[in-house]
């Protein structure tokens, strides 16, 4: 009886979710930008009278960077614990003039709320705090241990978030983690990410001339770094879209058959995906599916480059320096600092002499795997089919989520599963973000029911 009153409660308090929902959201809490540094504070402080509202325990933890708001159910010995994670930072909403609707004035429009932060994060981890709330209001108390740490760094990178958990560590021992910062394969297709992709992103940068140099003058004779560069380039992939670098795929784990048919029978329509990226092709590695490259194999891409003029008109020189930023997406079992170390050495072994080329690595993110099979994804997935009409699909993720690898590291679980109610198409990082009003609904009574039969795990 108290789970059916649980979901009454939750379509009784529709309005008042969203209302609420919608304070949160004019809260612009940029975390790139210093001019937003106190609403950033306001965020957090808004969640924390909030979580108190609905009957946890609540702290805002400061960090050497923004802090971490931390909120938590009255203990409950010999019961399970969950940890529920999201961040409570958004984007910069650059190009603002590309917004049809003020970023910070949430709209509600043909059953989406339009508002930075509404699909990333907000809207996914707000989904939690209802459920607790509908069940607080019913039963007065949580069947279950619930911990909630809500992040204020995770749009730059979590850089103090380790040192967060390091520092916590015993008190947030818990059995599995729910990361709700996920998206839908597609709309009305929920979706159990069991794995993710690593990161290494390196610098290259090639020195030239001591400073920018007359062409007419000097071309023939000095060494060009932005030829140079080009040259490098050029050779990190061949024709078959493989990655060149020796050593790279020494360490790939091949995917499982049955990977390969799951996602073999999800729905794809390949001129859809082209026509909503404006492109005639795609650019595949020889061998895998569309779907395959963006999730299962390793990749290579040029993410910046630069070098010389490129102001109107002309102006005749030869650069004293050119420069490119290169990530490389890894899959189990790569590690991003061997990875890093055979990079550097196959640029240096490809660099002509005349120039100085430097490389340098400036993140890395080990790939995250776990198995579906345990009782997390299991009961995760039977309260998703329970309210969206159909069984979630299990994939890998494409990106790196790095405080995925740092709760394994630091809290030693591997029961990690990554989900969310958005869709690809919810514009999040872009203008004109949104979040489906429905699904939000249907997220908060999903995570009622997966709260209440976790509780109940043996």
């Amino acid at each position: 009886m108290s789970q059916k009153m649980i979901h009454q409660v939750i379509e009784d308090n529709r309005k008042r979710y969203q209302d609420e929902f919608i304070e949160l959201l004019q809260i612009p809490g940029i975390s790139a930008h210093p001019d937003h540094r106190q609403d950033i504070y306001r965020s957090a402080q808004w969640l924390h009278n909030h979580c108190n509202r609905i009957g946890l325990q609540s702290q805002i933890i400061e960090t050497e960077g923004y802090p971490v708001l931390y909120a938590w159910t009255e203990t409950l010995p010999g019961r399970p614990t969950i940890l529920i994670y999201g961040h409570y930072d958004v984007q910069p909403v650059d190009p603002a003039e590309e917004w049809k609707t003020p970023s910070f004035t949430p709209t509600m429009q043909n059953g989406f709320i339009f508002a930075r932060g509404a699909d990333d994060d907000k809207g996914q981890f707000f989904t939690a705090l209802n459920a607790l709330d509908a069940i607080h209001t019913v039963q007065g108390s949580f069947p279950l241990n619930v911990k909630i740490i809500l992040e204020g760094e995770e749009e730059i990178g979590s850089p103090h978030f380790l040192g967060f958990l390091t520092h916590h560590q015993d008190e947030l021992a818990t059995d599995a983690i729910i990361i709700l910062d996920g998206v839908q394969y597609a709309r009305g297709i929920p979706t159990l990410t069991y794995g993710l992709r690593g990161l290494c992103y390196l610098q290259i940068d090639v020195q030239g001339p001591s400073f920018d140099v007359h062409s007419g003058v000097y071309g023939g004779v000095v060494g060009n770094p932005a030829q140079v560069l080009v040259r490098i380039l050029s050779q990190l992939k061949n024709e078959d879209g493989q990655v060149v670098i020796p050593g790279f795929y020494n360490e790939v784990k091949l995917p499982e058959a049955w990977e390969r048919k799951e996602l073999a029978e999800l729905p794809f329509d390949e001129n859809e995906y082209k026509h909503s990226l404006g492109l005639s092709e795609l650019v595949l590695e020889k061998g895998y599916t569309p779907n395959e490259c963006a999730t299962l194999r390793p990749t290579l891409d040029i993410c910046g480059i630069w070098g010389g003029y490129s102001g109107h008109g002309s102006k005749t020189i030869i650069p004293s320096r050119a420069g490119a930023k290169v990530s490389m997406r890894l899959v189990p079992d790569q590690k991003p600092h061997p990875i890093a170390r055979r990079f550097t050495e196959y640029i240096q072994s490809i660099s002509p002499s005349g120039v100085t080329v430097s490389v340098r690595e400036l993140s890395g993110i080990d790939p995250l795997i776990t198995s579906k099979d345990q009782p997390l994804f299991l009961i995760f997935s039977q309260s998703i089919a329970r309210h969206f009409g159909r069984q979630p699909v299990f994939v890998r993720g494409g990106g790196s989520v790095g405080v995925a690898n740092m709760f394994r590291q630091i809290l030693g679980t591997d029961a990690i599963l990554v989900t969310g109610w958005g869709s690809p198409d919810d514009n999040f990082h872009s203008p004109n973000e949104h979040f489906s009003l429905d699904d939000f609904q249907r997220g908060t009574h999903t995570m009622a029911d997966f709260l209440w039969f976790f509780s109940e795990k043996k």
